[in-house]
Formats: structure tokens, C-alpha cells, sequence
């Protein structure tokens, strides 16, 4: 059987967006959290000024918490798109809260915060502590969505994808 030339480009463009849904799919869904949900720990971390907090999650607040580091391409790279999400949902009910891995010193937190126009808080864990507490953080970025409860709903490896964020944020009714 012959195909014409307008149902081989038909095809053709049916083929390429299941191509693409595909990939999609691969890439962006893989580090989505299969676990059921287990509370959040308390976090000791340290401010940029050298202080240490214990970070709780507040009452009724959605959080995301990304472990990055600043010499991490993928890292940098995400940056503007959670400055995004901090200043079109930051506020009452949802905030970004950046964390960097062990390895990196307060006073390196806050030139890269500088260096590259984070409008979010970011903290360090100096210690290591608060990546051991939630099961070791291995790759950065590693970014934990955390929901009103304090329960960690969704674990994401790698760079985060807005789709994605988006589609938990509103899966979550935020």
C-alpha cells in the first residue's frame, strides 16, 4: 500500500509527537517519589550570616526544597525557573527553599546568591546532616516537595521541570 504524500506527512508528524511525548516522559517523570509520604525531619541549617536554623515546615505551607550546589551546571541552571515559581506563587502558601550539599561554606551560599539573583532563601547544610536525615542526597540538584502537613510528597533527581512542579502544585490544589 501506497501512502500519499499528504498521509505520509501525517505520519510523519504523528510519529515525531509520540517521539517527542516519549522522551518527554523519560526525562522528566523519572524522579518523581514512588514511596508513600513520610514527614519531613527537622533541618539544622546554616544562614549565609553564619546562624544556625532548624528549619520546621510551617503549618499550611507547600515547600520545595532544592539541594543544589553553586558549581553545579544543572544547578545554575535552574535557577531562574524557581526564582519564577517563588515570585508567581511565594508567599502564604507556597516558597522555594534552596540548600546547598555539604562542602560549601556559608560565605560561598551568599556570593552565589549574589552571583546569580536568587530571590529565594537559601541555606546550607554544612554538616551533611540534613541530607543524611532524608536518605542521603547523592545527585544535585535534588529538589523534595514538601506538602501543608509536612509530608514529602514528591523526590525529583536532576534538573526540575515546570510541568512537572506545576502539575504536583496543582494536583496538591495550591
Amino acid at each position: 500500500m501506497k501512502l500519499g504524500r499528504h498521509q505520509r506527512w501525517l505520519f510523519e508528524l504523528l510519529l515525531l509527537v509520540f517521539m517527542l511525548i516519549g522522551v518527554y516522559a523519560f526525562t522528566q517523570w523519572r524522579g518523581v517519589a514512588v514511596t508513600p509520604p513520610r514527614q519531613l525531619p527537622v533541618l539544622a541549617l546554616q544562614s549565609p550570616n553564619g546562624q544556625w536554623l532548624d528549619y520546621r515546615p510551617s503549618s499550611g505551607r507547600v515547600t520545595l526544597i532544592n539541594f543544589w550546589s553553586p558549581d553545579c551546571p544543572p544547578c545554575v541552571a535552574e535557577i531562574p525557573a524557581l526564582n519564577w515559581l517563588q515570585g508567581w506563587l511565594g508567599g502564604v502558601q507556597f516558597t522555594v527553599l534552596g540548600v546547598t550539599v555539604a562542602g560549601n561554606t556559608p560565605k560561598a551560599v551568599e556570593q552565589a546568591k549574589s552571583r546569580y539573583g536568587i530571590a529565594y532563601p537559601v541555606y546550607a547544610d554544612s554538616s551533611g546532616e540534613a541530607s543524611r536525615l532524608l536518605g542521603g542526597v547523592t545527585l544535585t540538584p535534588t529538589s523534595l516537595l514538601v506538602n501543608g502537613q509536612g509530608r514529602i510528597v514528591g523526590r525529583y533527581v536532576g534538573a526540575i521541570s515546570l510541568p512537572v512542579i506545576l502539575w504536583h502544585l496543582l494536583w496538591m490544589r495550591l
